[in-house]
């Protein structure tokens, strides 16, 4: 990071620190500062973020260390990462990659049982796989939107991705108009609300599917 990074680093790290109830004075700052200024600042944020994520206590350095040494230059999420992310009803919006699809589709059933805690060590060790393997291939992650219903969530996802380098803004413009024409259709249709979704969903799966019928070729 850099000095004109620091009062972006002390507003992150008050609002942070905010969701755990823990104040924060300026030579805790200080002290972080040192023990992170050599990764650049949206590296630092994504790593807070993906703390946030897993649930966990008040950060550390250490933990945030831990984080950002996950984060490979592919720009491929962690596992950990990759779980939070995955969408958890049809309404949800998200940019992933198709090793993440992959995953989720090997760690479906586990899901559809409601059985949590193993299809999240399922999608893990899964993931973790393919991740490793296409590292070693030289394979650079696949990025693609999975859209859901709701139009906030879907423009956050979506700019999220932009931000993130993830999606070009030309495809991402391009998504947002096809969406949006999309769900006009289907008001004139007369197709109800439901029906609608359960189509999205019907189509979300085979596109899941489809990835992992070209992951199961590929290893084949």
């Amino acid at each position: 990071m850099r000095d004109n990074d620091k009062q972006h680093f002390a507003k992150l790290m008050i609002a942070t620190m905010a969701v755990y109830d823990k104040p924060v004075n300026p030579d805790v700052i200080g002290i972080w500062w040192n023990a992170l200024s050599e990764h650049e600042f949206p590296d630092v944020r994504d790593a807070f973020s993906a703390h946030i994520k897993r649930g966990e206590f008040a950060p550390r350095p250490a933990s945030i260390i831990s984080i950002l040494n996950e984060m490979r230059p592919d720009g491929r999420p962690s596992a950990d990462e990759a779980w939070a992310m995955i969408p958890r009803d049809e309404d949800a919006s998200v940019v992933m990659t198709e090793e993440m699809a992959e995953a989720l589709h090997i760690a479906r059933p586990l899901l559809d049982t409601g059985d949590q805690i193993a299809a999240r060590m399922a999608f893990k060790a899964a993931y973790e796989r393919l991740t490793e393997a296409n590292r070693n291939s030289g394979v650079k992650p696949k990025w693609f939107p999975s859209l859901g219903h709701d139009k906030q969530g879907r423009d956050a996802a979506i700019n999220e991705a932009v931000r993130l380098g993830r999606l070009g803004s030309e495809h991402a413009k391009s998504l947002a108009v096809n969406q949006d024409t999309l769900m006009a259709l289907e008001d004139k249709s007369g197709v109800s609300m439901e029906q609608a979704k359960a189509n999205i969903a019907k189509i979300k799966a085979m596109l899941t599917s489809k990835v992992a019928q070209n992951v199961d070729t590929e290893v084949a």
